[in-house]
């Protein structure tokens, strides 16, 4: 079936340009069966319409694509629109990573809205994007998890150096930096805004390997091939991700990666627990640490680059179903099912007078 799809780009954070080369391969995949539009958020929190053919650089250099710009109307009718004509959508496919996109502020808006839209939900956005908060439900569960200290004024880590410093809500590998002690790590927070809502410090583990595996539920629990990233440096940077050999579907990597029965069983066994405690939606991305023979959770990057399509390559599925499934996902599945129950009036008649309550 044929869908009007607008595809959610941009947005007010460190990963904006990342979230365009996501959106822009996706508008193109979806195109080959769909009307897709591009929904472009911008850095300075404007809204516009554009065409799905576009080009990355268009971005930095063609501003005549920014015309058509939209506004969003909730009330009696919940829309985005264009010169007062609602926009015709049947579901939105976010493609933001990090800010406001994906830490529950616009999983939020759209709930507001009343429409379909992919990827997490309000409360898993939120949860995941606080590396502290997930953290600490995966040490609940008695899951392993490194230690991990958030910085607080007057308090010092209760483990030694060196430390990986990290901003407590973020999306990608802006701002983690390898630190050989606690007041180095305070000087580049007081140095960077990246921090400026909180920061963390995590047990650095040398010669570590990062895995990652794409898990997702639609139409039913499914993972991908385990990625071993070949990086550059001591740990997996923004820029082994993102800006080295022509962006993360050209990054070096193993994939899949050579592992002990052992080790895969344990990540296999641990996504499934996991998934129990987080359900998510879309397609998710677990990121693990590997150190000898031991496995440990790092986190869980609930929209990530590419939609994580590339994780898939060697399992017999193309990138247009995999997105197709998670198209279908976020249509057959309603989040904003708010409860009323209660809200009956009888308190309301029951109560005195207001002022009565202010003495």
């Amino acid at each position: 079936m044929n869908y009007k799809i607008g595809v959610i780009i941009g947005g007010p954070s460190p990963e904006h340009d990342i979230s365009i080369l996501t959106g822009l391969q996706s508008a193109r995949l979806l195109s080959a069966k769909n009307d897709v539009s591009i929904i472009y958020w911008t850095k300075d929190n404007k809204w516009f319409l554009l065409d799905s053919n576009l080009e990355s650089t268009d971005f930095v250099d063609n501003p005549k694509i920014f015309t058509k710009e939209l506004h969003i109307t909730l009330g009696k009718v919940n829309c985005f629109s264009h010169k007062r004509k609602k926009l015709d959508i049947d579901i939105f496919l976010n493609s933001c990573h990090g800010g406001p996109g994906e830490d529950g502020t616009l999983q939020g808006l759209l709930e507001l809205m009343d429409v379909r839209y992919t990827g997490p939900n309000l409360t898993t956005a939120q949860l995941c994007m606080d590396k502290y908060a997930f953290y600490s439900l995966m040490k609940t569960n008695n899951l392993p998890v490194l230690d991990k200290f958030r910085i607080l004024k007057d308090k010092s880590p209760d483990f030694t150096g060196p430390y990986v410093l990290k901003p407590q809500f973020g999306g990608s590998s802006i701002g983690v930096e390898v630190v050989k002690d606690y007041e180095t790590a305070l000087k580049l927070i007081e140095s960077s805004d990246l921090y400026s809502k909180g920061a963390l410090l995590e047990r650095y583990l040398q010669n570590a390997d990062d895995l990652l595996i794409g898990v997702r539920n639609y139409p039913e629990l499914n993972y991908s091939e385990i990625e071993k990233p070949i990086r550059n440096s001591n740990l997996f940077s923004y820029e082994d991700k993102y800006l080295n050999n022509g962006g993360l579907e050209g990054s070096k990597r193993e994939l899949p990666v050579a592992l002990s029965e052992d080790i895969n069983q344990k990540i296999i066994s641990y996504v499934k627990e996991i998934n129990k405690i987080i359900p998510s939606r879309g397609i998710v991305r677990y990121d693990f640490l590997k150190i000898e023979d031991k496995v440990y959770i790092n986190e869980i990057n609930t929209i990530p680059g590419s939609h994580a399509l590339y994780l898939w390559k060697n399992l017999n599925v193309s990138k247009y179903e995999l997105l197709n499934d998670v198209v279908q996902e976020g249509l057959n599945d309603k989040t904003n099912q708010w409860s009323t129950q209660g809200s009956d009036g009888l308190a309301l008649k029951s109560a005195k007078d207001i002022q009565s309550k202010l003495g």
